[in-house]
């Protein structure tokens, strides 16, 4: 068995083999919020995808609603990476690329959601943000493999 069978090879830098498997983004419209506004930050921020809606209720009993967008198709992923490309989110990721691979290799982030809604992404510097969450697929699925995935995606980045 050669050293490097079973691991993945690195991305070759092409959309067409992306190692995303998912994405998921969700946000929260607080009561003092117009849910319209939140919706289009949400669907600038991610602009593939449904969005679905799920009433819940705050800590202090506020009504809450939490509105989330899900790509799980290889184009449509493909379209939000060449949309945050665009707006340069990859390489303020890359940063501190280590701290935001999980233990699942989930790789997170979070946008400001008044930027967005304003149709400019950046990363929120806030406690109210547009919480990301891209499912890297790595081979072996560990978390040395997930994060060596996220620095070679967000190093790629068009």
């Amino acid at each position: 068995m050669s050293s490097g069978e079973g691991r993945a090879q690195p991305w070759s830098g092409s959309m067409d083999d992306l190692p995303i498997r998912r994405i998921e983004a969700r946000t929260y419209c607080h009561a003092t919020e117009d849910e319209e506004r939140v919706a289009a930050a949400l669907l600038f921020a991610v602009p593939e995808a449904e969005t679905s809606r799920e009433e819940l209720q705050g800590h202090f009993g506020n009504p809450l609603v939490r509105l989330t967008r899900r790509v799980e198709k290889r184009p449509a992923i493909r379209a939000v990476w060449k949309h945050w490309s665009a707006a340069g989110v990859p390489p303020s990721i890359a940063r501190d690329v280590e701290a935001r691979v999980d233990e699942d290799g989930v790789l997170h982030f979070r946008l400001d959601k008044q930027s967005a809604y304003r149709e400019r992404l950046e990363l929120a510097k806030d406690s109210d943000p547009i919480d990301v969450r891209l499912k890297l697929i790595a081979y072996p699925a560990k978390p040395a493999e997930a994060r060596r995935v996220a620095h070679s995606i967000l190093a790629e980045a068009p």
